[in-house]
């Protein structure tokens, strides 16, 4: 069993997304009796497409990316103390390497798909602590690899507190097993308002690094906001069962410092502008039996894209 170290695959992002919208934030602005007349069931969805740029890796050679980020959520409000949701999410990648066959020898992949899908309850309480559990399953396969054999699975867990309407704040934990690595890694659950105009919080449940991180928003009007803030990232994924190391693992990580600018298009659509960089990133490859086969770094990699939500 590999070390156990705080990274978040892209379906976990999903997951400790959930806990924020449910448990967090929204809810805690929410007095009981405006709870009573919510909408009983809510839809929201989001497409993120990014661009991360041409970038060299410590190896040899370069790369750069296509990502698009799909999500769909439906939450249902029970009653004022319990809402269930479910969440469908699908991450496409496009790789494209220049200069660079291998890593240690070992076949580069293409493209890499992670669908998934999770369960979300929620339990909120008199004294204003909000609990929640989010159990999931995704599968993160590179082109060629059988999605038979990249199964993760786990759940989030979380508590948040209610303060008054200006603060939230609370803590939990992801426990997953992914491709052969337990991972287990804190979060904090935060909303401050620290005036009128300005607010910290976790990202947007949708963008270039989704949750989890911290973003400092500055609302100008009811159209117009604007956000700074980071996070860190890690996923793992299966290779080609035909490459050299036939059903091997890839892994990326980075942080993820951004910008963002959005817009309120009328009253259920959002449109946010988003740029900025990887940080410290690597890639590495493991072969089946979790031995590393190979690891570079690659340089800052600016990146750029935009993000269309809706909620109904």
């Amino acid at each position: 069993m590999h070390p156990v170290r705080p990274t978040q695959a892209r379906l976990v992002s999903l997951m400790v997304i959930l806990a924020v919208l449910l448990v967090g934030p929204a809810d805690a602005r929410s007095s009981a009796a405006s709870q009573r007349e919510r909408t009983p069931t809510s839809y929201r969805f989001s497409y993120t497409p990014i661009y991360q740029f041409a970038t060299d890796l410590d190896s040899g050679g370069s790369f750069d990316v296509h990502r698009h980020y799909l999500r769909f959520d439906v939450s249902r409000f029970i009653d004022p103390h319990w809402t269930v949701g479910l969440g469908l999410g699908l991450d496409y990648e496009r790789w494209d390497f220049s200069g660079i066959d291998g890593l240690s020898g070992v076949d580069l992949w293409d493209e890499i798909f992670r669908p998934g899908i999770s369960l979300a309850v929620f339990y909120s309480t008199a004294s204003n602590w909000r609990f929640g559990v989010v159990p999931s399953i995704d599968f993160a396969v590179a082109s060629g690899a059988h999605a038979g054999e990249s199964l993760s699975y786990g759940a989030v867990l979380s508590a948040a507190y209610a303060f008054g309407p200006g603060l939230v704040l609370g803590l939990g934990a992801g426990v997953f097993e992914r491709l052969d690595q337990s991972e287990v890694f804190p979060f904090v659950v935060i909303d401050w308002k620290i005036n009128d105009r300005l607010r910290l919080a976790n990202p947007f449940r949708a963008g270039p690094v989704g949750p989890a991180g911290l973003e400092l928003v500055y609302t100008r009007d009811a159209v117009l906001e604007m956000g700074v803030g980071g996070a860190y990232r890690s996923y793992r994924f299966r290779l080609d069962d035909s490459s050299v190391v036939a059903d091997g693992i890839g892994e990326v990580d980075f942080w993820a410092p951004f910008i963002r600018i959005g817009w309120r298009l009328g009253e259920h659509f959002r449109l946010d502008l988003n740029g900025g960089a990887l940080i410290g990133g690597s890639i590495a490859i493991e072969d089946e039996n979790g031995n590393k086969r190979g690891e570079t770094d690659y340089d800052t990699a600016p990146f750029a894209g935009l993000t269309l939500k809706g909620q109904f």
